[in-house]
C-alpha cells in the first residue's frame, strides 16, 4: 500500500464515445508534499501503470508530478504517454530541456488551459493536443479557438464535461475529445418510452435478480436468448478460463458456474448489450461494484458483500436507460435499503457508493479527508486501484 499518496484517474473519450486515455492524478495526504517521479515509481511498482489504463493513453500532468526523463525508463512505450504542460513553462529552460527529451522519445505534448493569447499560441505550436476549460468561454470564442487549433493540426479536448447534454453541445462545436464521467449522467426525458430492446433487457434484469429465480429458471432464460447463449459460450471458452476442453453446450457451460457467478455474468452481459452506451459506462459499473464489495470485505460488512457489489453495479442503470435512477429501480425486485443506497446514499451501502463517486471526481476537495468506518484514505485508495484493475480485466473478458 502506498503510504502517503492516493491515485485517481479520469477517462478521456473520443467523439464516438471510445476511451482514448486516462488522466492520472496523484494526491498527497500531506499538503506540503508534492508528488514526484519517486511517487510515480512507487505507484508503478505496486499497481503497474499499464494495468490501470489498459491499451489507452496515459495522460500525466508535467509540473504537478514533477516529471523527469526517468519516465522513459519507467514507461518504455512513451508513444502511449501524453504530457500535460502549462503555457508558463516557456520561461523554464530546465523543464523545456526535459520536455524536449520526452518528446524525442515519442511522448505527446498537450497544452492545458489553452487560451487565445500570445503565450499559449507560442507553446501550443509545439504540441499535438490542447485542452480547454469550456466553461470559461462562450460559443463564439470556443468555435474560434477550435478552428485556430484545427488549422494547425492540433486536436482539442473539452475539459470537465459534466453530463451528456454538455457532451452533445461540445460535440456539435467540433471538439475531438471529452474528459470526465459525463456518460454516467444521461439526458433525462421524463415520460420517455423505452425501445422494445431496452424493455426486454429491463425485464430480464428483473427476472435474473429476483430471489425466487432459481438455477433452472436462469438456465432457461439464457437458453431462450440466442445472443446471451452465444456470449456465454464465448466467455466460458475464453483462454483465461483455462478449461481442460472446449464447452459446446449451454447446460455444460452453466455447470461451470455457481449461482452467484452466473447471475453476475448475466447482469454484465445484459448491461453491456446496449449498443448505444460506451464501454466506459460498463467499466465504471464494474469498478463501482468491486470497490463497494472490497469496502464491505475490509470493514465490518463481510456478510453483505453481495449487496454492496450489486449496489455498485446497478448504480449506473439510470444512465443505461436514460431515465431517473429511481424509475429504473422501481421495476427491479431489489430490497428497499439497496434502492435507497443508490438514490439517497443511505446507510453503509450508500456511503460506499458515495465514496467511489468522489474518486471519480479527481478535483474533489473531500477526497483526502475520506474515511469509511475504521478504514483510512490510504486503505480506501488501495481498494479503488484494485477495483480499477479488476474492472478493466473483467470488461476485457465479457
Amino acid at each position: 500500500m502506498l503510504q502517503d499518496t492516493t491515485v485517481t484517474r479520469q477517462p478521456i473519450l473520443s467523439r464516438n464515445m471510445k476511451v482514448t486515455g486516462y488522466q492520472l492524478l496523484l494526491h498527497s495526504t500531506n499538503q506540503n508534499d508534492k508528488p514526484n517521479m519517486d511517487t510515480l515509481k512507487a505507484v508503478h511498482e505496486q499497481h503497474d501503470l499499464p494495468s490501470l489504463i489498459g491499451s489507452a493513453k496515459l495522460f500525466l500532468p508535467f509540473e504537478e508530478i514533477d516529471l523527469t526523463v526517468e519516465l522513459i525508463d519507467l514507461y518504455p512505450n512513451t508513444k502511449d504517454v501524453v504530457i500535460e504542460i502549462d503555457a508558463h513553462i516557456i520561461g523554464n529552460a530546465v523543464q523545456l530541456k526535459t520536455l524536449k527529451t520526452l518528446r524525442q522519445s515519442g511522448a505527446f505534448l498537450l497544452l492545458k488551459n489553452y487560451q487565445p493569447n500570445e503565450a499559449c499560441n507560442k507553446v501550443v505550436s509545439a504540441c499535438q493536443l490542447a485542452k480547454i476549460d469550456t466553461k470559461a468561454f462562450n460559443k463564439e470564442q470556443l468555435l474560434e479557438m477550435i478552428h485556430y487549433l484545427h488549422d494547425k493540426s492540433i486536436q482539442v479536448i473539452a475539459d470537465t464535461v459534466e453530463d451528456e447534454n454538455e457532451f452533445s453541445y461540445l460535440h456539435s462545436l467540433g471538439f475531438n475529445y471529452f474528459q470526465g464521467f459525463f456518460f454516467t449522467k444521461p439526458t433525462i426525458s421524463h415520460g420517455k418510452k423505452l425501445s422494445a430492446n431496452k424493455i426486454s433487457i429491463l425485464q430480464l434484469l428483473a427476472k435474473v435478480n429476483n430471489e425466487d429465480t432459481d438455477f433452472d429458471e436462469l438456465a432457461t432464460i439464457i437458453s431462450h436468448d440466442v445472443a446471451l447463449s452465444h456470449k456465454l459460450l464465448t466467455s466460458i471458452n475464453h483462454p483465461s478460463m483455462n478449461l481442460p476442453k472446449q464447452v459446446t453446450s449451454i447446460v455444460e457451460a452453466i455447470r461451470y458456474m455457481g449461482m452467484k457467478r452466473l447471475k453476475l455474468w448475466v447482469n454484465m452481459a445484459l448491461m453491456s448489450s446496449m449498443d448505444d452506451k460506451p464501454d466506459a459506462l460498463m467499466e465504471t459499473s464494474l469498478i463501482r461494484a468491486k470497490f463497494c464489495e472490497l469496502l464491505a470485505d475490509h470493514s465490518h460488512h463481510e456478510t453483505e458483500k453481495n449487496s454492496f457489489f450489486l449496489v455498485g453495479l446497478f448504480s449506473t442503470l439510470g444512465a443505461y436507460f436514460d431515465l431517473p435512477q429511481s424509475e429504473v429501480l422501481d421495476d427491479l425486485p431489489l430490497a428497499d435499503n439497496l434502492k435507497r443506497a443508490m438514490t439517497d446514499y443511505e446507510g453503509a451501502l450508500g456511503k460506499a457508493l458515495w465514496i467511489i463517486k468522489q474518486f471519480e471526481n479527481p478535483y474533489s476537495d473531500l477526497l483526502m479527508s475520506l474515511s469509511y468506518e475504521d478504514m483510512d484514505i490510504m486503505s480506501i485508495s488501495d481498494d479503488y486501484l484494485s477495483a480499477t484493475r479488476w474492472g478493466h480485466d473483467t470488461l476485457a473478458g465479457i
